[in-house]
């Protein structure tokens, strides 16, 4: 005890200093950790890139819009940016996805547990479907009703990505805006300087208007205001290229005894397959869409003639025997068949018929303003009402006019364009 007192200064003094260090050592090994730790979660912390000679796969961590044919665009450390195109895309088993029609319509769910689900640049103009497993069932969605997929997908890319260094550059989904430096020096802009002296030397006295203007041989105390520009007026940005008769999907093939068999021209076996399913209706029969379809099975199953999503009975069938050119006969099969979805009277479908109109009309509109991608909708006759969007602005069908073959819409109004509504035809624009 007497040496700790005698001591008591000089051992506090150490503990400080020892604490001091200990501080000092840990916040200097610490903070080198983390400015570590901050350097790599800062190099593009969304994405993953796969690269060999021959690809590069992306792969975003969180969900984004992206489809085959888009674009994503890498700006360079020299601030040059490259246009990279989506040539592919996958989604992983059970992985959630949006899709979103070309109707508007959502469908969240996930990708079927049988298989990956990957789509190639030519996506719009296959025959297949997506399968999603939504909260409702499964649904069945042909490629060429879809507009996008939102979701956490593997993306492979163009062959130039091969010679960027991804992992340096910023990637983005939309093109960087370029801002050009202005070239007026605003230094060197001409300034009011104060007279050295005050002469009065004009030949107008007291009353004459502080600044005087001379315009076209006159003088005046008022400038001549500049006439206000007026925004030019933007194209409508539609026209109608099509509005035919759409064939029938079900075409009759075969029969087996008093029973048809209809091929569903719209539907394959499975993805894979180059074949069409073939449906069994039976006589007195209603039937609707296999919305929980899986590969193998009918696209249409038996259901009440009230019920909401009815689509066709088969009212009668009959086997006749035709004579033929040559002197012999030949087997054929006629079916009254109606449609619940189309405001029509029953109608015949025979075994000799390789197209069968029933009324349903396709109407056909493509999206054209000079410097944006073009596209184009397909709509059916029912469709009033239908609203779509696309580069910003927004269509909706007022009127269907089967008989005239027209078709009336509206855009709506921007900030600077006002709203408009025309009627579109195969002939010529008619503006209201």
């Amino acid at each position: 005890m007497k040496i700790l007192k005698a001591h008591y200064e000089k051992i506090i003094l150490a503990l400080s200093l020892f604490l001091l260090i200990g501080i000092f050592v840990v916040h200097f090994l610490f903070e080198d950790d983390n400015d570590n730790l901050k350097k790599d979660y800062s190099r593009n912390s969304f994405f993953e890139i796969q690269k060999n000679k021959s690809n590069v796969e992306i792969t975003f961590l969180g969900n984004i819009e992206l489809m085959p044919g888009n674009f994503i665009f890498a700006t360079l450390e020299s601030g040059k940016t490259e246009q990279i195109v989506v040539e592919s895309a996958s989604f992983k088993k059970r992985s959630k996805l949006l899709v979103v029609l070309n109707d508007g319509m959502k469908i969240e769910g996930r990708v079927s547990p049988n298989q990956d689900l990957f789509i190639k640049s030519d996506w719009k103009n296959r025959k297949g479907t997506i399968n999603v497993d939504a909260e409702d069932g499964t649904k069945s969605i042909a490629f060429s009703k879809v507009e996008k997929i939102s979701g956490s997908g593997i993306y492979s890319l163009g062959p130039s990505a091969t010679s960027i260094d991804l992992e340096k550059a910023t990637i983005s989904t939309y093109q960087p805006k370029k801002f050009s430096k202005p070239q007026d020096d605003l230094s060197q802009r001409v300034k009011w300087q104060k007279k050295s002296e005050d002469t009065n030397a004009s030949i107008y006295d007291t009353f004459t208007p502080p600044v005087i203007y001379l315009v076209n041989g006159r003088l005046t105390a008022k400038l001549p205001e500049e006439p206000i520009e007026e925004n030019e007026k933007e194209p409508f940005g539609l026209e109608l290229i099509d509005f035919s008769q759409r064939p029938y999907p079900h075409v009759l093939k075969r029969w087996i005894g008093n029973t048809p068999y209809f091929e569903d021209l719209n539907t394959l076996i499975s993805p894979n397959s180059k074949q069409n399913v073939f449906n069994r209706l039976e006589v007195g029969k209603t039937y609707r869409p296999n919305l929980g379809r899986k590969a193998g099975e009918s696209s249409l199953v038996e259901c009440e003639k009230n019920h909401p999503d009815a689509k066709v009975s088969i009212e009668y069938f009959t086997v006749q025997q035709l004579k033929t050119k040559s002197g012999g006969s030949m087997l054929v099969g006629r079916a009254m068949v109606r449609d619940h979805k189309l405001d029509t009277n029953p109608f015949e479908i025979n075994s000799l018929m390789k197209e069968v109109f029933a009324g349903d009309y396709s109407i056909k509109l493509r999206f054209v303003l000079p410097g944006l991608p073009m596209k184009e909708f397909e709509f059916s006759e029912d469709q009033n009402g239908t609203a779509f969007e696309h580069e910003s602005r927004r269509y909706q069908i007022e009127k269907i006019d089967i008989e005239g073959k027209s078709v009336l819409i509206s855009k709506e109004g921007m900030i600077t364009q006002p709203p408009q509504k025309i009627i579109l035809s195969l002939s010529p624009v008619n503006p209201l």
